[in-house]
């Protein structure tokens, strides 16, 4: 997926180019008429740009991992510590050592965390309270989570390249969705092989944090066993950018039974 998005982005700033190259009242407009022709010349502006995108996206996430720290807490030795060793250990298990900032943050009620890279120096990871004080109580869920965010880091996702080729396949649609869920997938098989028996830990973003521990993993992975064929589910998982639950906890309990040979499916 990540080469089908190189050669997609390839392929659209080509094709602008070419639109852009040609005479448009007397080849364009004639085929398409004023107004579509003016909205492909319009488009194909835009996409001319893409050589472009590298400094506006480097630009930008610097100001967004800015709004990001100046909204939370650094976690470190002295500032929630529990949190802080667990995550410094995932990171030991992740050939990490020097593993990004760990931020945490107020969700206001909204169940999340994300990986940010400015360059390969300023990389955080910032997480939700609502995880984070599950810790005590659930810390398959917390620990499964951070080792999450760190495998994006870990396989490249947030990269500024990554976001670049991303441009074109995402206006699509099908294909920039496709690519995002296949690294949902790949960032959770690295959390599941450095957090093993932790496939249930998903179970906070079926439920959230105040039904978690309520949930029976077995019951769930049945209830994954008889749906994740149906057609709807199959369409709703192919247009979402992460796997349904359904499907992605199918995929890491398939993991934890057979091993890593079985894979996420991705539609």
């Amino acid at each position: 997926m990540i080469w089908l998005s190189a050669l997609i982005t390839l392929i659209g700033f080509a094709a602008a180019l070419a639109v852009l190259m040609v005479d448009a009242e007397t080849v364009l407009t004639p085929a398409l008429g004023e107004e579509d022709a003016a909205a492909l010349v319009d488009t194909a502006s835009f996409v001319i740009l893409l050589p472009l995108a590298p400094l506006i996206f480097y630009v930008y996430r610097f100001y967004m991992a800015a709004g990001a720290r100046a909204n939370a807490i650094l976690v470190g030795p002295e500032q929630f510590p529990d949190l802080h060793a667990l995550y410094l250990d995932l990171a030991q298990r992740l050939d990490m050592p020097n593993p990004p900032r760990l931020y945490l943050t107020n969700g206001n009620g909204v169940v999340n965390a994300y990986a940010l890279e400015c360059n390969r120096r300023y990389r955080y990871v910032v997480i939700h309270a609502e995880i984070a004080l599950l810790l005590p109580t659930a810390p398959d869920v917390v620990e499964f989570v951070l080792a999450h965010e760190l495998a994006h880091h870990k396989l490249r996702h947030v990269s500024l390249w990554r976001l670049v080729i991303g441009i074109v396949p995402n206006v699509l649609l099908l294909p920039g969705r496709t690519t995002t869920r296949a690294q949902e997938y790949s960032a959770d098989r690295v959390a599941l092989a450095v957090c093993p028996n932790h496939a249930a830990a998903v179970r906070l973003l079926a439920v959230g944090p105040w039904m978690a521990d309520g949930v029976n993993p077995e019951a769930w992975a049945a209830q994954c066993q008889a749906e994740h064929r149906e057609w709807l589910i199959r369409l709703t998982n192919g247009l979402s950018s992460h796997a349904v639950m359904v499907k992605r906890f199918k995929a890491l309990r398939d993991i934890e039974r057979d091993g890593f040979s079985r894979q996420g499916e991705m539609f």
